[in-house]
């Protein structure tokens, strides 16, 4: 439960919960219609209602915000009744649930679970809408849902990509906060299964917290110091990780050090990162991962050095680890797995400054050609 809380965006944990009981409750209501679509789409839109109506609990947003909430709240719970009632739920579900998916696109709504799971529930309900008993119904309401499904995976994730490459390049502000005037914040929470554990009190640093910030990352560029060499690396117990050993973010993983106890060591970071190409090895930086999933990591810096953890998708059938879907989800035969919260600094110079989510490719490339040691 701490892992899943990690990704839920604290002014949206009351609008789980209530959509959460809704989902479960309404299904075991007695009577209603016998149809089973029926009764699914009363806990879809039965969800939906609470989510809504329990959203500006969180929400410091404006007065025409909040009614807009409340309204499609309560259209969504009309619409549940219905359906739970077996009368006319269809077309106004076909005109809402879009028209809802929509504005949270446009409003900027965060990608955290919560609103990956609202949308996916909605297009669901939509799906069902629109899939009709006749066989033309069912073959046009299919790739209508499969339409629907497709184009706002697409915007959810190029709108996170986006979020993320702008939060990272951003030189001017190390520090971030949630709020709807962070233009990309919200939406880093959960791009391709990456979670960034919310920002607690004051989300810009304070002077110590800066100091912290600036003083670990000198500490951290002079210890690094000894693994410029990429052999040194490998002679301390770094080992290449699986597939590709050339690239520009080539990750170096200390297995001893991943359990050695110890959160934050400079001397003892966990992951090296290099840039491994034309016989030439760089190292750009370090990764400090903490011991156990779900534990917070230890930030002196405030929200300067915050920590974030990944969502994999684990395959026997075949054997493979892969990102989750713009929906948080993994394919058939697939478990979600949630990594131990990790921390970047880079002991080099790059756009974003130290504690940047990534480097740019482009950049640590060139940056390769001038400084690569031979190998």
């Amino acid at each position: 439960m701490n892992t899943l809380l990690i990704g839920i965006a604290p002014e949206h944990v009351f609008a789980f919960v209530a959509g959460l009981i809704a989902l479960i409750v309404i299904p075991f209501i007695k009577d209603g219609s016998p149809s089973h679509v029926d009764r699914w789409a009363a806990a879809l839109l039965g969800y939906s209602a609470a989510v809504h109506l329990f959203l500006p609990i969180g929400h410091r947003d404006g007065a025409l915000l909040t009614i807009g909430m409340v309204a499609s709240g309560l259209a969504f719970g009309v619409l549940a009744w219905r359906a739970y009632l077996g009368r006319g739920w269809r077309i106004g579900t076909a005109i809402l649930a879009p028209l809802t998916v929509l504005a949270y696109l446009i409003n900027g709504e965060d990608a955290d679970q919560v609103g990956i799971l609202t949308a996916l529930l909605e297009l669901t309900a939509f799906g069902l809408a629109i899939a009709t008993t006749r066989k033309v119904g069912k073959v046009f309401g299919s790739i209508g849902t499969i339409l629907a499904v497709l184009v706002v995976g697409a915007v959810i994730w190029v709108e996170s990509f986006q979020a993320h490459q702008a939060s990272s390049t951003d030189t001017e502000a190390p520090s971030v906060g949630h709020s709807h005037e962070d233009g990309h914040e919200h939406l880093a929470r959960a791009q391709a299964g990456v979670i960034m554990r919310p920002l607690i009190g004051d989300h810009h640093a304070s002077a110590e917290e800066t100091a912290a910030a600036i003083a670990l990352t000198a500490t951290t560029k002079a210890a690094a110091a000894k693994f410029a060499k990429l052999s040194d690396a490998l002679a301390a117990g770094y080992t290449y990780p699986m597939g590709s050993r050339v690239g520009m973010d080539i990750h170096m993983e200390h297995k001893e050090y991943k359990k050695d106890g110890r959160a934050l060591d400079p001397e003892r970071p966990e992951m090296l990162v290099y840039a491994i190409e034309d016989g030439k090895a760089t190292l750009l930086g370090v990764v400090f991962v903490m011991e156990k999933a779900g534990d917070p990591g230890v930030a002196p810096g405030g929200p300067i050095t915050r920590w974030h953890a990944h969502n994999l998708c684990v395959s026997l059938t075949p054997p493979g680890i892969g990102i989750v879907t713009p929906f948080g989800g993994c394919p058939a035969f697939s478990i979600t797995i949630t990594i131990a919260e990790m921390m970047h600094l880079w002991t080099v110079e790059p756009p974003g400054g130290p504690f940047a989510e990534g480097v740019d490719e482009m950049w640590a490339r060139e940056y390769h050609r001038g400084h690569g040691i031979v190998l």
